[in-house]
């Protein structure tokens, strides 16, 4: 009697391995990973920033990564007693530290980097049975406990800004200029030259994340050998468009917003290597392309309804788990379409609707949650105010002295901040710098202390705004 042998996913339609998908995928990567190198060792070493041998160390970096999620594998294929050839064979266990090491900042120290490769390798894909069977993109589950567990290590390495970018650069990284208002081009894309860095990639941001050319190159080669979902990819970047194009026509703003956020942070990369994962996105073309659309969705809502500016990996992450619903509505929908359609209907409304709800908070005057009065006395033009402003580990308590429309007097009374981030505020004379300015907005902020410098910035402006009610 002959016997059926089932196969471990990915399964797609395709007269190809999956060692013809991986080997093609390895090559879009290259030429993301050579100009990692330019960016992040030859330009830093042409301005005399770092020594000749250095000009290679993100490539090492990504090596590490590969290595030890390949290490952490064969370890664990030899005390499960597997066959060892066969299983690497076939496991490609490379792939989570890969993309670990490329969705990083490159001042990620090597010993958190190694934790976050075993934790790719361990916990977001051997415990799910290995390559084929995982819910969730592994490489994204060590990225997430890497950002949980050490962000503030990572920080106060450098973060995302190499040596040469430490010292012309301010921000941590384009999204991380936030500010009250919904901003301007001034203030997201002149501090780090203009739209063609974004989209070149000379701009700060992770190993592999920066250059939105590339990584679209990259999208063309795969779709061309077709080893990548294409609908989830431009449904993804084609919903992130449309809401901030509604968001900033309904503010005024040009094309250009929708372009500075289709080309910042990890939104391409995240489109095109890690929402696209065979293991753990849809199949069904119908699912595909509701995957996207909601990823958008989620990406568009983390950037601008939360305190963190980036989005892509939480809203991956979240999308997994609604994988089989998608595509139990793409399976049937491939007899009847209308089958589909309340789903459609359900995305688009929440395109439009979360859309003109984000637009129009920009236009109101909200009440800061992280900011508290907790004193004013006032003698005549003189108001001596106690205030509080919530920063990365706790609330920032200081006193300020406003005479006359003028701040005269600034103390910070206490805090939870790391010691080491905070006393940069005081090296760098930031509090002067608020002090003697005429907009708060144009001083910026502090590199490796983003959040801190923040919040100092908006208890300016929440003290400046209370002193401006009352005396009007």
């Amino acid at each position: 009697m002959n016997s059926f042998k089932t196969l471990e996913g990915p399964y797609i339609k395709k007269n190809t391995s999956v060692s013809f998908m991986m080997k093609h995928l390895l090559i879009a990567l290259a030429p993301i990973i050579l100009f990692s190198i330019y960016k992040n060792g030859y330009i830093p070493y042409k301005e005399g920033y770092i020594s000749a041998i250095a000009i290679f160390y993100p490539l090492l970096f990504v090596l590490i990564g590969m290595l030890t999620s390949s290490l952490t594998e064969l370890a664990f294929f030899k005390l499960a007693k597997k066959n060892l050839k066969e299983e690497m064979k076939n496991s490609y266990a490379l792939i989570p530290g890969l993309f670990v090491a490329l969705v990083l900042p490159l001042n990620t120290p090597l010993l958190i980097l190694i934790f976050g490769c075993i934790v790719a390798s361990f916990v977001g894909k051997i415990i799910f049975g290995g390559f084929g069977n995982n819910i969730f993109n592994p490489a994204l589950i060590g990225v997430l406990f890497v950002a949980t567990m050490f962000s503030l290590n990572i920080a106060e390495n450098g973060g995302y800004l190499n040596e040469y970018e430490a010292d012309t650069m301010s921000s941590a990284t384009p999204l991380s200029v936030q500010t009250d208002d919904i901003g301007s081009y001034e203030e997201y894309v002149e501090p780090y030259g203009n739209l063609k860095d974004f989209i070149i990639g000379t701009t700060p941001g992770s190993v592999g994340e920066t250059s939105g050319l590339l990584i679209l190159l990259a999208f063309a080669y795969m779709t061309y050998k077709k080893i990548l979902k294409w609908p989830i990819t431009t449904s993804y970047i084609f919903t992130v468009f449309v809401m901030t194009y509604l968001i900033g026509s309904f503010n005024d703003l040009g094309i250009w917003f929708s372009i500075f956020h289709v080309f910042s942070g990890g939104l391409l990369f995240g489109a095109v290597f890690m929402a696209t994962d065979p293991v753990t996105s849809p199949v069904t073309p119908v699912g595909q392309m509701l995957y996207g659309l909601f990823l958008g969705i989620l990406t568009v809502m983390f950037r601008f309804l939360t305190s963190y500016p980036e989005g892509v990996m939480t809203a991956i992450l979240t999308m997994n788990m609604f994988v089989f619903i998608l595509d139990k509505i793409g399976s049937k929908a491939r007899l009847n379409f209308s089958k589909a359609t309340i789903s459609f209907v359900l995305a688009w409304s929440l395109i439009i609707m979360m859309s003109l709800l984000i637009a129009g908070s920009f236009g109101e005057k909200e009440v800061d949650p992280n900011f508290n009065l907790i004193t004013v006395n006032e003698v005549g033009n003189t108001f001596k105010y106690i205030v509080e402003q919530r920063g990365h580990n706790g609330f920032i308590k200081a006193e300020f002295v406003v005479d006359n429309g003028e701040i005269t007097n600034f103390e910070i009374l206490n805090h939870l901040e790391t010691s080491s981030y905070f006393q940069k505020l005081y090296d760098e004379d930031y509090f002067n710098s608020l002090i003697n300015s005429n907009d708060f907005d144009d001083v910026d902020t502090i590199s490796s202390a983003t959040i801190s410098s923040n919040a100092i910035k908006r208890m300016f402006k929440n003290v400046m705004e209370d002193y401006n009610e009352r005396k009007n």
